[in-house]
């Protein structure tokens, strides 16, 4: 659909590292956007990954490491 890449609730989270349990309280809690179609809830991949990006905290290791 319009070059987007539609992932499943497995797929999330897997990329994600979490359970499904975790994933359905980001729904919840609004933190990560998804579409659901007759039942069935997929995420917008383009939508993941700015929410990763907006949550980004770089590397905060000290200069003494």
């Amino acid at each position: 659909m319009n070059g987007e890449i539609y992932l499943s609730g497995e797929d999330v989270c897997r990329l994600l590292h979490i359970s499904k349990r975790t994933l359905q309280q980001y729904r919840d809690d609004n933190i990560l956007p998804f579409v659901q179609i007759g039942g069935k809830i997929i995420y917008k991949q383009s939508d993941i990954l700015s929410v990763l990006e907006q949550n980004y905290t770089g590397n905060k290791l000290s200069a003494d490491f």
